[in-house]
């Protein structure tokens, strides 16, 4: 375990509430392709919602009695629901099932600097407001140059904020496609509704 899988569980920390929801998104498409009968799969949905609240409430930990999150996952499953819990491995590899939670926290992180940045932006623009006529010297080469303001140093700043704002946006849409369903690489030979659980996670 520990040369195989290192310190992966420490790293699955950030990603195993993002695996959860992609867990539930998956045994809602296990039942439309008919693998989870109804009863079934609200029983795993209530599984999963209540793994993720013992998650967070430090019930649960994520710790090295397990490879991974994923298997974290799958054992405690099981432990709630019996045979029933090990049916959410069914038309999955763990290397979409990696791929989308990857991709939901990246997701995730890109929308929070792509909002804190927009917001850093207008605090410059509104001090920019302010300090417009506060004189200060432009400089070029390690020498004072022409006469500038704060107002025009703060809406600088403002703008490479709006950069690191689109950049983190357009992040976003390079990444805004889930892998589920890819399986080990080469798909997978069951009709899961791959579209209808990519709307369900926000892809």
């Amino acid at each position: 375990m520990k040369f195989l899988a290192g310190e992966d569980v420490l790293l699955d920390r950030q990603l195993i509430l993002f695996d959860m929801q992609a867990s539930a998104a998956h045994a809602n498409g296990l039942h439309q392709a008919g693998i989870l009968s109804e009863e079934e799969n609200l029983r795993m949905q209530s599984a999963l919602e209540q793994l993720a609240s013992e998650y967070r409430s430090g019930k649960r930990v994520l710790d090295d009695h397990f490879e991974d999150g994923h298997s974290a996952i799958e054992a405690w499953l099981t432990e709630i629901l019996g045979p029933l819990g090990a049916k959410i491995h069914a038309g999955r590899s763990r290397n979409d099932q990696v791929a989308v939670a990857l991709r939901l926290f990246i997701k995730h992180q890109l929308q929070t600097l792509a909002e804190v940045t927009a917001d850093i932006a207008f605090a410059c623009l509104e001090r920019a407001e302010q300090d417009e006529r506060i004189a200060i010297p432009g400089h070029t080469h390690l020498q004072k140059a022409m006469p500038s303001s704060a107002g025009l140093w703060l809406a600088g700043h403002a703008e490479a904020f709006l950069d690191n704002s689109a950049l983190a946006t357009s992040m976003m849409a390079c990444i805004d496609a889930s892998p589920l369903g890819t399986a080990s690489g080469f798909g997978i030979n069951l009709a899961l509704p791959r579209d209808d659980v990519a709307r369900e996670l926000g892809f």
